[in-house]
């Protein structure tokens, strides 16, 4: 039976502490994204690291939120990105770049799976496990480049006393407060702290 048939693709999976794995995604877009989204424990986030040829790059998908939750640390990224850490289980997924006409993710043989495994073992070191975020990966950036750029943390709180009031944002809540944002996932409560930098002092 084909990949096809099986309605399957292939991409590889790093959790914390762990070597890299093939692991199967559904072939369906929708399904997918739940899917990812369960092993990522939470909402995805994704960079394209580089192009792999015939129309496709090679993407990292790791929680977008992975921390403010204090996701475990799992590889450092290579050469002089070597400073940033990624938290959380990850996961390396070819996808149609701009280059190709089709769009979504490709299939990875599983000797190209295996090829990129050896790679990443080579070159995304394994994090002790002690290993805390910079002080610049707890930033977020609204509005970036525009008069309305602000810079932001996520400070963790006690649940809300009204959080029946939300808009679903993938697999978070973003729940309506008065003075400030407050989002839920995973049972948890955070809110929006503003700080200043450079770049967005605060007046």
């Amino acid at each position: 039976m084909t990949i096809e048939e099986k309605k399957i693709i292939h991409a590889i999976l790093v959790k914390p502490g762990e070597d890299p794995e093939i692991c199967q995604l559904p072939l369906n877009v929708d399904e997918q994204i739940e899917v990812i989204s369960d092993i990522l424990e939470g909402n995805i986030g994704s960079t394209e690291f580089f192009d792999i040829g015939n129309g496709a790059s090679l993407w990292i998908l790791v929680n977008d939120f992975a921390v403010p939750l204090g996701l475990k640390p799992n590889r450092r990224l290579p050469g002089k990105d070597k400073d940033e850490i990624l938290f959380g289980n990850v996961i390396f997924i070819a996808i149609y770049n701009e280059k190709s006409e089709y769009e979504g993710p490709v299939n990875m043989p599983e000797n190209i799976c295996n090829m990129f495994i050896e790679q990443i073992k080579a070159n995304f070191e394994k994090c002790k496990g002690d290993e805390k975020p910079r002080s610049q990966d707890e930033v977020y950036v609204e509005f970036p480049d525009s008069e309305n750029e602000r810079s932001f943390k996520w400070r963790e709180i006690e649940k809300p006393e009204h959080v029946d009031k939300f808009v679903q944002a993938g697999r978070a809540k973003l729940i309506k407060h008065d003075d400030y944002e407050v989002i839920e996932i995973n049972g948890r409560y955070f809110k929006q702290v503003t700080i200043a930098t450079k770049k967005t002092p605060l007046n």
